[in-house]
């Protein structure tokens, strides 16, 4: 690992991590990929102070939006259907039982079909309707907001190409960068 005492304006990109492992990570990585140590640098956490940075990847400020969670409430169509069918079903169980106890057959018909109507519309109204929102977050598997580093750790990775008009290699930089975990200060520019 390299320092230098540049000012963070003279590098070419200038990515922050949350802590000293993953940067040393993304400092291999771009070794790994022919960058040389004299285009990479590891900077001290106290380098950067007023970046501008953007948050790459899902914006956490809408994530109680898309975690509300909303249950419907009851099918009306539900509730008369199944209405139906209990006071269908228990009118013609009355009658069926009012045959051989010679009991009086339209009373204990209605009887048994508004029993049913009453108990179809309570279980109409007791079903729970679908969930909707959480599009397929769990909570559980969220990470903890990112610690501070210590002042003085090595969580700032700063690049200074050797050639400055090779864009397909700043690109693959800033991606390896991003990938890593890091976070791109937007105002840094090179400063000849």
């Amino acid at each position: 690992m390299q320092q230098q005492q540049q000012q963070p304006g003279s590098y070419d990109l200038l990515a922050v991590f949350p802590d000293e492992p993953k940067a040393e990570a993304a400092t291999a990585k771009l070794h790994k990929e022919g960058f040389t140590n004299d285009e990479v640098f590891q900077l001290p956490s106290g380098v950067v102070e007023n970046g501008q940075f953007r948050e790459h990847g899902p914006n956490l400020a809408r994530r109680e939006t898309f975690l509300q969670v909303q249950r419907s409430g009851p099918n009306p169509v539900l509730v008369i259907v199944l209405a139906i069918v209990f006071g269908l079903v228990l009118g013609l169980m009355s009658f069926a039982v009012s045959l051989p106890l010679h009991l009086p057959d339209p009373a204990t018909i209605l009887i048994g079909a508004a029993i049913g109507v009453v108990i179809g519309i309570i279980i109409g109204l007791l079903r729970r309707g679908r969930v909707r929102g959480a599009i397929g977050q769990d909570l559980s598997r969220t990470t903890p907001a990112p610690t501070r580093a210590p002042k003085g750790a090595l969580t700032v990775v700063a690049i200074r190409l050797s050639d400055v008009e090779n864009i397909s290699r700043m690109s693959r930089a800033r991606a390896m960068l991003i990938n890593s975990g890091g976070k791109i200060d937007r105002s840094v520019r090179r400063q000849e």
